[in-house]
């Protein structure tokens, strides 16, 4: 194990220092209270959310507006780690920080991929797209399948033991023994069928051979549900492993996150799941080949927050039929009036505006405040929330994302 000079213990021992300030903020505090309202579909003003944490285009520009990194090269990570959260926690948004530093355990995973069969990608540098190509071609294939059991094997693994002894008595280190099966492509259940089967041979598939993918989603259900119980069953969940795709979790009906709060129970948390590879199918085909395999898994959570970037204006009918959904996303492509009027006040509306025209290809404030003021008209009398994410550059001038915020904020104050 590398050995921590005198220089960078105290250069991540200040920086922990400075995170855990801002966790203990009155601006952090309030923002948490906020949510906890907002969360519970009470009459409060609607929250803002900058995020860019999951801005995985964006990390060269980012990193224009981090501190150049001071300590060795084998904590790199850790301080990174700080200056990221410390330079985000300047724009004035909602954003709650949580007060401990994540680590991950060692688990034991698929021999390849999430299901012991690698994808396979083409990437276009210009788009910064992909495609996936089909790696399950019969129905034979589903035979190379792996499920994996929940076993971990190192729960205080290097990192944590260094970042411990570094800061632990500033900041808590919470390792996360969870499901090893992540949100995208394992627990969704729909980003791996599109990707091992491909996107356009999996809507063939719909009308060709639907056994083919009947058979896929339930091995992927089962494994999925058996991994979560094992889980549960040997206490490895906590309360903070909400996976409510980095949103607060907050909430009066829900335990308050915690670092190293093992035995958590799933009902404990929420659930983040979508059916971004769905998007173009029919409710009916939705409920048949992707819902009704979601089902078991979601009933296990709390709470539910479903949809990414897809368009879901013509089954929120079907999405009624989640017991325990809280949360529905309304994404770039959708029409937030026609979401709005369905959803009315029975969950909260996710409302995420199209980065592109918000902040990544110019930036036009008095569009952006037209926009976001049309979307409060239209939507009146909901839970509504206002999110930038999923972006993929601001052109190099990160002010766009302080700027956006204090005009979202405005608008929000306004209503």
């Amino acid at each position: 194990m590398n050995t921590v000079s005198k220089k960078d213990r105290q250069i991540l021992r200040d920086l922990s220092r400075q995170y855990r300030e801002v966790c203990d903020s009155d601006r952090n505090k309030e923002a948490r209270l906020l949510w906890r309202d907002h969360n519970s579909l009470k009459s409060v003003r609607p929250p803002v959310y900058c995020m860019v944490f999951f801005a995985t285009h964006m990390e060269e520009e980012i990193e224009a507006g981090i501190p150049p990194l001071e300590t060795s090269e084998h904590l790199h990570d850790i301080e990174h780690w700080f200056r990221t959260r410390l330079w985000a926690s300047t724009i004035p948004d909602d954003t709650v920080y949580d007060p401990w530093y994540p680590v991950e355990a060692v688990r034991q995973k698929a021999s390849a991929g999430y299901w012991g069969i690698e994808r396979k990608k083409q990437y276009d540098e210009v788009s910064r797209g992909w495609r996936n190509f089909s790696v399950l071609k019969t129905i034979e294939d589903l035979e190379n399948l792996e499920a994996t059991p929940h076993v971990v094997l190192d729960g205080n693994p290097p990192e944590a033991r260094v970042a411990r002894e570094i800061f632990g008595d500033i900041l808590p280190v919470h390792v996360n023994r969870s499901t090893v099966y992540p949100i995208w492509g394992g627990t969704d259940l729909s980003e791996e069928a599109g990707a091992l089967i491909g996107l356009e041979e999996m809507l063939y598939l719909l009308y060709d051979n639907p056994e083919f993918l009947h058979k896929l989603m339930a091995f992927m259900r089962d494994s999925v549900l058996k991994n979560l119980e094992q889980g549960e069953a040997a206490g490895d969940w906590s309360l903070a492993e909400n996976q409510n795709y980095s949103m607060p979790p907050h909430t009066p009906e829900l335990p308050e996150p915690e670092a190293e709060s093992y035995g958590a129970r799933l009902k404990d948390l929420w659930f983040f799941t979508h059916a971004q590879e769905f998007e173009t199918v029919s409710p009916e085909m939705h409920e048949e080949f992707l819902l009704n395999y979601q089902m078991p898994i979601m009933e296990k959570f709390g709470l539910v927050n479903y949809g990414c970037c897809e368009t879901l204006d013509n089954k929120i009918d079907i999405l009624r039929k989640i017991p325990n959904l809280r949360r529905i996303c309304v994404g770039p492509t959708a029409n937030l009036k026609k979401c709005a009027d369905q959803i009315r006040k029975d969950y909260v509306v996710s409302w995420r505006p199209n980065p592109a025209i918000m902040v990544s290809s110019g930036f036009d404030p008095d569009n952006v405040r037209k926009i976001i003021r049309q979307a409060l008209r239209d939507s009146r009398g909901c839970s509504i929330e206002v999110m930038l994410k999923e972006l993929m550059t601001v052109e190099g001038d990160l002010s766009r994302l302080f700027k956006w915020t204090e005009i979202a904020n405005q608008e929000v104050r306004n209503i």
